[in-house]
């Protein structure tokens, strides 16, 4: 038996491969299952990719592992995807039929505009950060590889929360969420440092 595929970090570097393959099937089985509940999938599916994060950084160290890992959940969710796709024929519509997933029809006024353009920047921003100050404080890394982390998680996570509260036809429930997930960031990185 060859001894170098008993390497630790080819140990290491398989496991999170399977394990973001795993978690990226997860998450695609679960969103073709949309309304049909399933969030024990999308639990472990998210478990399992940042399982393969850790893999990755403890295979060769935090900078490297973290752009391996975002390079392999790129190529595995391309493969899972590609491996889904199917060829399907035209059906013409009546007129008025319409999806159930079809977006929610919701009358538009200034103050609904309003209320989604703050959401989408302000306060995602506001989580963001938030988050990627609470990585940069509390993360078990060396200063360095937290503040660049941290720092590089802010514009990500920023995108993704200004995508979703736009998509979400519920201001109430984007509010709540953001406002949870804030303080959630901020007491992480700020509460320890309070109460001693």
């Amino acid at each position: 038996m060859n001894v170098e595929i008993l390497d630790p970090v080819t140990l290491l570097a398989g496991a999170g491969g399977l394990a973001m393959t795993a978690g990226v099937a997860m998450l695609r089985k679960r969103w073709l299952q949309r309304g049909a509940g399933g969030s024990g999938l999308l639990i472990a599916g998210w478990l399992a990719v940042v399982g393969a994060f850790v893999a990755f950084a403890y295979a060769w160290g935090a900078e490297v592992g973290t752009a391996y890992a975002l390079g392999a959940l790129s190529l595995v969710a391309y493969a899972v995807i590609a491996s889904t796709f199917e060829r399907r024929e035209a059906k013409r519509r009546a007129l008025r039929e319409a999806s159930a997933y079809d977006p929610e029809e919701r009358p538009t006024n200034w103050r609904r505009g309003i209320g989604k353009a703050l959401l989408a920047i302000v306060l995602a921003g506001v989580a963001s950060i938030g988050i990627g100050v609470a990585i940069a404080v509390e993360a078990p890394l060396p200063p360095q590889d937290r503040a660049v982390i941290g720092g590089l998680l802010v514009p990500i996570l920023w995108g993704g929360g200004m995508a979703w509260t736009l998509c979400d036809p519920r201001l109430v429930r984007a509010t709540i969420i953001l406002l949870s997930v804030s303080a959630i960031g901020y007491g992480i990185a700020f509460l320890p440092k309070a109460l001693s």
